[in-house]
């Protein structure tokens, strides 16, 4: 690659993020910035700590973040802004670096690269994974291990083995589902019973893995785990991308019809595992993998050969072409984010002052209450109107009862933590009827020492602080008063 092509990239990254955005502390930066900041001060979380620990004791990735912390001095949010920078950045080397495997103009190559860097925090149909997340996540590392591999795999070079682990290091899921998707792609034969061959291993699976108690009720509610509860639209989503990969490997030989033919084998190899873990009773412990995601693989070579047939075909070196495909998928994917984020500034970047209600006053917790209380908040305050979806934990940095989006698909993978996350989440489930007794109920049974309620709730509780939409309030016989500390 020359410099040209090098700032070329450089310059769709810079794209790529002002179009979808960027956000700290959001989404599943709820379990992933707690850890780094347990890490760094232990005394963190004292009473939550395994809602978040249980799954990032699989990844290295809060130990690498808080590495770099201690060695450099920088702070997180600007280390976590340069870490997603990076992975946009190796995202879209990775698919560049394939298309020229795939694709003989220029014109298809950057348009593969394009079109991906365009639409890539659409998620990938029913499973709610987006293709790339628009804020810092080791997913978004792995994906761009997995990209950068292929051109290794399609060469079939041992060395592949070695981005796999690499992916693995920051999310082994992912890079679990990178690697079958890249052993169809690598294997030399054309069988005739795949589907039995990948699926023979599962017959020697336990009983003791059908689920039961706590552990059943957390599993079933998640709808989107069993195929049986994907709506039409989410499979749609499904065959569309699969069917055109098998259209496309149709098209002629080399590089580009091969590996679109194999991960539209792979994917559907990842839709009859899911299948059965569906559909067979002692496989159902099993749907916590989730072999769906294969399709977060799927979407991106989905859009990349789109791309890349769209702009050998069509595209060539006319401007108003580009335009015509570009400037319609960037307006809806511009909707999409500020309709995601309507109460967040599109780029929340280090050291902004947020308008964000919701975390104006998890800043105010941060700063205002003790290291060790305990808060209870709406199970379903992520995603309440203006908190857009903002955790409490990254930013307030204090513990919490368990909320119904984050906690749960931690206990939903950690089978020991059902029991207390369906315990906490009974007691709170009807947060919204909630009076001053309930509250006090909560502090005598869990130690809850704080809540943060709506405005229009919480009458008879003393408040410190409020906005228009939250407000901070002792629990009743709660004698704390707010600290003044460094945030």
């Amino acid at each position: 690659m020359n410099a040209r092509e090098w700032a070329g990239l450089a310059l769709l990254t810079a794209a790529a993020i002002l179009l979808h955005g960027y956000h700290y502390g959001t989404q599943d930066q709820a379990i992933y910035v707690p850890a780094v900041k347990k890490l760094l001060d232990p005394t963190l979380f004292p009473h939550d700590a395994q809602f978040f620990l249980s799954q990032t004791k699989w990844l290295l990735f809060d130990e690498m973040v808080a590495s770099v912390m201690r060695v450099t001095g920088i702070s997180l949010e600007p280390l976590l802004l340069v870490i997603h920078v990076a992975s946009v950045f190796l995202v879209l080397l990775g698919c560049l670096r394939i298309a020229r495997r795939c694709f003989a103009t220029a014109a298809g190559q950057w348009a593969a690269v394009a079109l991906v860097a365009a639409v890539m925090v659409m998620p990938a149909s029913g499973t709610r994974v987006p293709m790339v997340d628009n804020y810092a996540h080791p997913r978004n590392l792995a994906m761009a291990c997995i990209l950068l591999t292929f051109p290794l795999v399609l060469d079939r070079r041992p060395l592949a083995l070695a981005g796999i682990v690499l992916a693995a290091v920051f999310h082994p899921m992912s890079a679990a589902i990178g690697a079958v998707h890249m052993a169809v792609v690598a294997l030399d034969w054309r069988p005739r019973f795949p589907s039995v061959a990948l699926l023979a291993p599962a017959l020697l699976v336990p009983a003791q893995l059908a689920p039961a108690g706590e552990w059943r009720e957390v599993l079933h509610t998640y709808r989107y785990y069993y195929l049986w509860g994907w709506n039409w639209y989410e499979w749609l989503g499904v065959t569309v991308p699969v069917a055109f990969l098998w259209w496309y490997s149709r098209r002629g030989s080399g590089a580009g019809p091969r590996l679109a033919g194999r991960i539209a084998l792979s994917t559907g190899l990842f839709v009859l595992a899911a299948a059965v873990l569906s559909a067979v009773p002692q496989f159902e412990g099993l749907v916590v993998l989730q072999p769906m995601r294969g399709l977060q693989l799927a979407f991106v070579f989905f859009f990349f050969f789109l791309g890349g047939w769209l702009g050998e075909r069509f595209l060539a070196a006319q401007a108003f072409r580009w335009a015509l495909l570009f400037l319609p998928a960037c307006a809806g994917m511009t909707y999409f984010q500020l309709h995601s984020y309507p109460a967040t500034p599109h780029l929340e970047w280090p050291g902004r002052s947020t308008r964000n209600e919701w975390a104006a006053a998890f800043d105010w917790v941060r700063q205002n209450t003790p290291r060790d209380a305990l808060f209870a908040l709406d199970p379903l305050y992520l995603q309440q109107p203006g908190a857009d979806f903002h955790g409490f934990r990254p930013l307030a940095e204090r513990s919490q009862m368990v909320d119904y989006i984050k906690d749960r698909a931690v206990a939903s993978l950690t089978p020991s933590l059902a029991p207390a996350w369906v315990d906490q989440w009974r007691a709170i489930e009807q947060w919204h009827s909630f009076r001053a007794e309930d509250f006090a109920r909560l502090r005598a049974r869990y130690g809850v020492t704080w809540v943060i309620v709506e405005t229009h709730s919480g009458a008879g509780l003393d408040c410190p602080w409020q906005n228009t939409r939250v407000r901070v309030c002792r629990t009743p016989g709660n004698k704390d008063s707010p600290i003044e500390s460094k945030p």
